[in-house]
């Protein structure tokens, strides 16, 4: 995925123009979610008290030179860069007891640190915090933050519609899995938050499979573990992979784990420029998975 290099020119462009109008932001998280998925925007959240308080920020012009605006809020040039790029909407504080008692038993404590500070959340249209590490604080640069979460979500939009539809051990784990392979493309600093975000729609496929009323739990068990585990290759990590999967249960295993255990066989031996056993493995991988594979080793070059 390429930077956001037209925000700097973008920028640079509204501070001379006063042509357009700025737009409010969205006061409804319901309407918030609907027009992310419409647009293919992760959400730009705040809770609503937090947004009564001068919240300055930093961005760069065409030359790299820093430019401070006192307060994000009362910018209208800053509000159209964050609308060109996110859903920004302000949440009462009167939602917040019904959003944490949803979250509460499902996340980590970290994550719901994140979640009850007063800084800017950047959320899937699920409501599902993305910038899990890292916290902006007053001052910081609102055009490299930009370019880390600004992200068009196209990619996702299926999954991400269909979980929010149907919440199932079916949905979430294929939204995990189009999040796993969409933290390849993203840039190396936001990669490990999307890796997260996988991660966490993972557990929520965990807890369905328990509850749901599906047959071949095991096989699905075995789904869970491999693309879990397939976070590792991402972080450069094969040494790991090859050892987890020497504990793995082939015995008995779909087509699909087959094809799946392959890839990660084969990427990670890939991976630490092992041809001889690679090789044992390639034929047995998808085309599909071949370029992904090709991928993932391209951003350990």
């Amino acid at each position: 995925m390429n930077l956001k290099r037209d925000v700097l020119i973008l920028l640079l462009t509204m501070l001379t123009s006063n042509i357009c109008f700025s737009q409010e932001w969205m006061t409804s998280l319901e309407a918030a979610k609907r027009t992310a998925l419409v647009q293919d925007k992760f959400l730009f959240m705040m809770w609503e008290e937090a947004a009564s308080i001068p919240y300055p920020v930093i961005m760069n012009d065409t030359n790299g030179n820093e430019i401070l605006f006192d307060d994000l809020f009362q910018n209208e040039e800053i509000n159209r860069i964050i609308w060109k790029y996110f859903v920004p909407v302000k949440v009462d504080e009167n939602l917040y007891g019904e959003l944490y008692d949803e979250i509460k038993d499902t996340k980590s404590r970290s994550y719901m640190l994140q979640f009850e500070d007063d800084n800017i959340k950047i959320m899937d249209p699920n409501l599902n915090i993305v910038n899990t590490s890292f916290s902006p604080e007053a001052y910081f640069n609102l055009s490299q933050f930009i370019t880390n979460y600004g992200l068009n979500t196209s990619y996702l939009n299926a999954e991400l519609r269909n979980y929010a539809e149907h919440k199932n051990f079916g949905t979430a784990y294929r939204l995990a899995s189009k999040y796993m392979d969409f933290a390849i493309l993203v840039n190396r600093k936001t990669r490990q938050d999307i890796v997260s975000l996988s991660l966490r729609y993972l557990d929520d496929a965990e807890r369905y499979l328990i509850t749901d009323d599906i047959n071949g739990k095991k096989h699905f068990a075995d789904k869970i573990s491999l693309l879990r585990w397939s976070q590792y290759l991402l972080q450069n990590r094969p040494k790991k992979v090859l050892r987890l999967l020497k504990r793995f249960d082939t015995s008995e295993i779909d087509e699909t784990t087959a094809s799946q255990l392959a890839f990660l066989y084969y990427t990670a031996y890939e991976l630490r420029k092992d041809e001889k056993n690679a090789g044992l493995w390639k034929g047995k991988v998808s085309l599909v998975n071949l370029r992904k594979a090709e991928l993932i080793a391209n951003l350990h070059l």
